[in-house]
């Protein structure tokens, strides 16, 4: 059966006409989530290595996305929009169709963040292996990361397979079973998301540091999340908490990570401030010891006394010669003392 059979033209003249206002809101929206991902992926490439990214926090992304995917592809309102699309203009085929542009997109981002971190793992490990460069982390640490990094991509690739051949044939044999389908992968989408973050919290408390975990994109993917969650809000109101909480929930982790990297960033801004006068220090006192000859260093200690002595007498109103006539008067009373009393 056609999925598209049921639908007909005086279905699609129902539809409203999309305004030009919802079409640039989209378009910017879409435009910002593609820059927001840009920081991460030259963050991982930059560093070669995955360090800092969760193994899970990886795998649950990369399955709420498929869910997703799947799920706006299933409702029948995404379904109306496809088959709609030859009856409507160019400009509101386009404007339909957006909703499944920002979903699609979004979750191909991910997904290329998931295959830069199997690669980078791959080879980071096989670098140290072969010694080519060491790895950013211990190797125990880097081997098993590459070992996992294999066993993530092999169940994503499988759940993705199931789940587009389990909604193909519902489209096909079954449409009637669509919305049920869409609602089941909605709830699946939700409860991935939800828990997405929280291994990527623990990893980047654990490590102590971002490693390849980009903090500009966490930033711009912030208000991008709260915008949107926001709006569902207003739209939805208290009733319809489900849909929007999920964007509530992950808003909140996105900002415990910013929190948390700040935090960091100070840490280490203080740390390197302390490095460099500690060497600055050390360095001076270096040059010192090295200018000065052997026989200096030797006399350093009468020196030392002879300018605090040349000091104290400075204090008392003498000058710099004050010293040298003190002790040549004292030695001429001692000589001429004896003289006298014979």
């Amino acid at each position: 059966m056609d999925v598209f059979s049921k639908i007909t033209q005086d279905d699609c003249k129902k539809m409203s006409e999309p305004s030009t206002g919802q079409f640039a809101i989209s378009c910017a929206l879409l435009a910002w989530l593609l820059v927001s991902y840009i920081p991460q992926f030259a963050r991982i490439i930059g560093r070669k290595s995955a360090e800092g990214l969760s193994t899970l926090y990886i795998l649950l992304g990369s399955i709420s996305g498929t869910c997703a995917v799947a799920n706006i592809m299933v409702l029948p309102a995404s379904q109306t929009d496809i088959a709609c699309c030859r009856h409507y203009t160019r400009f509101g085929c386009i404007s339909r169709l957006l909703g499944i542009f920002q979903v699609v997109s979004g979750v191909s981002l991910f997904w290329c963040i998931m295959f830069l971190y199997v690669y980078f793992s791959e080879e980071e490990a096989d670098a140290e292996l072969h010694g080519r460069r060491r790895s950013l982390s211990s190797p125990d640490r880097t081997f098993r990361r590459a070992r996992r990094a294999i066993r993530l991509l092999i169940i994503v690739v499988a759940f993705a397979f199931a789940i587009m051949l389990i909604s193909a044939v519902i489209l096909n044999r079954f449409p009637w079973y669509s919305q049920e389908w869409a609602n089941v992968l909605g709830v699946c989408v939700a409860c991935f998301a939800c828990v997405q973050w929280v291994p990527q919290v623990w990893t980047t408390i654990h490590l102590g540091h971002l490693g390849s975990l980009s903090l500009a994109s966490i930033c711009m993917g912030a208000p991008y999340t709260w915008i949107f969650g926001i709006n569902m809000i207003l739209r939805l109101g208290l009733s319809g908490w489900s849909v929007w909480i999920v964007y509530v929930l992950v808003g909140i982790m996105q900002l415990t990570l910013i929190v948390t990297a700040i935090i960091y960033m100070i840490r280490d801004n203080r740390k390197a401030r302390r490095a460099d006068a500690t060497s600055a220090t050390a360095s001076n006192s270096s040059r010192r010891d090295v200018s000065e000859s052997p026989s200096t260093r030797a006399l350093r200690p009468q020196l030392d006394r002879w300018n605090s002595f040349a000091a104290a007498n400075a204090e008392d109103g003498g000058n710099e010669r004050t010293p040298l006539l003190a002790g040549r008067n004292k030695h001429v009373e001692e000589t001429a003392s004896p003289r006298r009393v014979i």
